[in-house]
């Protein structure tokens, strides 16, 4: 079985100055065996873990380079929250050599396909299932017409 090296997946949590603006990621990682891991938890995948800059001041981010097998996925979604408490960011679902296969767009409790394949929305809701991200409606291209 192939190993690839997949990397520069940046997880922080951070908070501007005044404390207005936060900036969080996290991402998981699909396996068959064994279903959504986080990436923090996950330490038999981590080849290696390095220190990054945060997006804003306050916080720390760290860029995580993971080992992944054949038909393994990342689940990656990047949220900030702004001064008047909108949330917005994206998730994106990446393979096992680290191709973007699927990306959707999150503002304000609307989640819906930016870019990609639908076949791919599987991993997203189950992100938002294990993420508990509050959703008011989805247009993830997967919809039942």
């Amino acid at each position: 079985m192939s190993q690839y090296v997949v990397g520069g997946f940046k997880l922080e949590e951070s908070r501007s100055r005044r404390g207005k603006h936060i900036a969080k990621s996290v991402a998981y990682i699909y396996s068959r065996d064994k279903g959504f891991i986080p990436i923090d938890k996950a330490s038999e995948y981590i080849v290696s873990r390095e220190p990054d800059k945060p997006t804003y001041v306050k916080g720390e981010a760290w860029k995580f380079f993971i080992r992944l097998g054949h038909g393994e996925y990342i689940v990656y979604g990047w949220f900030v929250r702004n001064f008047l408490g909108k949330v917005k960011g994206f998730i994106s679902v990446y393979n096992y050599k680290g191709e973007l296969l699927y990306r959707a767009k999150y503002y304000d409790g609307v989640l819906r396909r930016s870019m990609g394949d639908p076949i791919y929305a599987w991993l997203v809701r189950l992100f938002i299932e294990k993420t508990k991200l509050p959703i008011k409606k989805t247009r993830l291209g997967d919809e039942k017409i």
